[in-house]
């Protein structure tokens, strides 16, 4: 008999075991993020705590450059038009972007999905290489990010895509009348002036500028690669302090030259004679290839000295990209703004110089207020980054 209640008991036991487990509906929450981007990792930090409270959930993470062709074919089935990140996909919703204002967002749709017994999970049929509907039910609602405001008018804007290309507008104009460069343009169009064919005054001149151009080119892009390798949220600290200092040495160097011709503090008297001998004798040069990969290499070496005083502004500006987690196409897209903007001023400077044949006063009008402009902008996005992050990736949640 004792036997027989036992048998009975563990039969009992076993069959509550199952039908607990069978009533624990697992909800899977896939995460695509960016080892580089900060709020991918306050939103890893978020949901291992949800993990950890709810003991149906699931988490996926999935690193988006080890797995590119699995994002792709998530963001082609939801119709994502665009690579920003973290991703977070349950069932037939998904959520792009993170900030703490948006943890009951996260609560809810977790908590619908577990009510509703787990609902229909689009990622793993993709992972498994099934079919999946293409019309799926959606189960709530589809909370994308914090960027979008709506704007008298206009409607719904994304204040990203509105604010990126005016950012990489503004400060590459304010740039672009670094007095490091500035004084030697101004001083080759005051040779160039002299010359008597215009043809090769115009190219000389533009060569000059397009090569500077070149320079930051191909320093934002070796910073942009660096920076790609730092995971490390103490990083964004560390051009804070950057910027910090480019403050200080900005306004210093404005309250300095106020009330003096602008010019540049790390190139001494004794190179900018070298730099005005070397012009002389590029303009001289008799064979007229030969003088264009003179200016060319001029505008190099020059544009390498400036970047010394300069180097603050492009700086911040690739931080603030990376901080925003872009495509290829769109980091591209935003340094050639930067850059367009940055020969903008140099460009009107020399067209207006060459049509006038006049270059009094431009020098010492428009540069010297560069040092004043730029610190103000570095002093902006120092405490941004070191204080509110968030907003330099436009959540302002």
């Amino acid at each position: 008999m004792k036997k027989l209640i036992k048998l009975l008991f563990t039969l009992v036991v076993v069959f509550t075991s199952i039908s607990i487990v069978k009533a624990k509906d697992y909800v899977d929450l896939y995460l695509f993020h960016s080892d580089s981007c900060p709020h991918c990792q306050a939103e890893r930090n978020y949901l291992n705590k949800l993990e950890k409270k709810y003991d149906y959930l699931k988490v996926h993470e999935y690193e988006i450059s080890k797995y590119p062709k699995l994002v792709d074919k998530v963001r082609k089935a939801y119709e994502i038009d665009n690579s920003y990140v973290p991703l977070t996909i349950i069932g037939s919703d998904y959520i792009i972007g993170y900030s703490q204002s948006m943890n009951d967002q996260f609560k809810d749709l977790i908590k619908s999905y577990h009510d509703n017994k787990g609902g229909y999970n689009v990622v793993q049929k993709i992972i498994e290489g099934k079919n999946y509907k293409k019309n799926f039910d959606k189960n709530g609602s589809i909370y994308k990010g914090g960027t979008s405001k709506s704007v008298p008018i206009l409607g719904k804007v994304d204040a990203k895509s509105v604010s990126l290309p005016l950012i990489a507008m503004i400060i590459g104009f304010v740039d672009g009348f670094n007095p490091c460069a500035m004084w030697v343009l101004i001083f080759l169009i005051t040779m160039l002036i002299n010359m008597k064919d215009r043809k090769k005054m115009w190219i000389l001149g533009v060569t000059f500028i397009v090569a500077s151009a070149l320079v930051y080119l191909m320093f934002m892009l070796s910073w942009l690669t660096i920076i790609s390798q730092v995971t490390q949220t103490w990083f964004k600290y560390l051009i804070a302090i950057v910027a910090f200092v480019g403050v200080f040495i900005n306004l210093k160097s404005y309250f300095k030259t106020r009330k003096q011709e602008a010019g540049c503090d790390v190139t001494t008297a004794k190179d900018r004679k070298k730099i005005i001998n070397r012009i002389q004798k590029i303009l001289a040069e008799k064979k007229f290839a030969l003088a264009i990969i003179g200016i060319i290499l001029l505008a190099f070496s020059v544009n390498l000295v400036e970047l010394a005083c300069s180097a603050g502004l492009p700086v911040l500006f690739i931080q603030i990209l990376k901080l925003n987690s872009l495509s290829v196409f769109q980091y591209g897209l935003y340094i050639f703004i930067y850059l367009f903007f940055f020969m903008i001023d140099d460009l009107l400077v020399f067209i207006i110089c060459m049509i006038t044949l006049k270059v009094k006063g431009i020098s010492n009008k428009y540069t010297k207020y560069s040092h004043l402009i730029g610190g103000i902008i570095m002093l902006v996005i120092g405490l941004l980054m070191a204080f509110k992050t968030d907003w330099l990736m436009f959540n302002f949640k």
